[in-house]
């Protein structure tokens, strides 16, 4: 990947967003869009494009009192038998199956909640942690992941805080080393806080995270996360 080649990139970008791009070539996308801001306006681009597909519609069992309906109109069409009515069988088919189809479409199914994503910079812009919210088996996480970043002095810790729009920051755990990955669970209260504010910070803290469950050290870098 060339960011030079601007129509494979547009197509890349494109493919990103439906999710056709997949593997090893999605990672290595996702960690070259992080970089580049040209490729990060590409993905922007193909996701207002795409909007109208956003609103999948989640499958489901429609409920039983129309199931009893259905029988019990094909109990009927049983008992007449076929003969002069029989051209109803198709028909009531046809209208059951529309039926089920309208029920999929329109009942009301749970919102999925908003992927955030962001990355900390340097004042060259490099990035030094990717921060990202994912689930698994029911919680919600933001996974941390080093990219460029420099090791702390031997008795520091680099510590991730949430910054509330007001009120007192709130810590997310310690930021891991280049090439590590860490992750920490969001509890409601801190998602709620993510999805008002987006942004986080980066304070020098005393090994292990601050002892007082604020921020002590010198606050060294702060980033505004995302919707994907």
């Amino acid at each position: 990947m060339k960011p030079d080649q601007y129509q494979r990139n547009h197509a890349l970008a494109a493919e990103y967003v439906l999710g056709t791009l997949t593997g090893a070539a999605r990672r290595r996308f996702e960690t070259w869009m992080l970089e580049s801001p040209r490729v990060r306006r590409q993905v922007w681009y193909w996701e207002r494009r795409f909007q109208p597909l956003n609103g999948s519609i989640t499958e489901r069992r429609p409920p039983a009192s129309v199931w009893r309906q259905v029988r019990a109109r094909i109990d009927r069409r049983d008992r007449k038998g076929a003969g002069p009515g029989a051209w109803w069988w198709p028909l009531g088919s046809a209208l059951a199956a529309s039926l089920i189809i309208a029920l999929t479409l329109f009942w009301p199914s749970t919102p999925e909640p908003p992927r955030f994503v962001g990355v900390v910079q340097n004042s060259q812009a490099q990035p030094l942690w990717v921060l990202e919210t994912t689930d698994d088996d029911g919680e919600r996480y933001l996974s941390l992941r080093g990219v460029q970043a420099g090791a702390a002095a031997a008795d520091k810790d680099f510590e991730l805080w949430l910054l509330p729009r007001s009120g007192v920051p709130i810590s997310v755990g310690l930021l891991p080393a280049k090439g590590e990955q860490r992750r920490s669970v969001l509890s409601d209260g801190q998602l709620q806080v993510l999805q008002r504010s987006r942004t986080l910070a980066v304070s020098l803290e005393p090994a292990g995270g601050s002892p007082t469950g604020q921020p002590t050290g010198p606050v060294l870098y702060q980033v505004r996360m995302i919707t994907l």
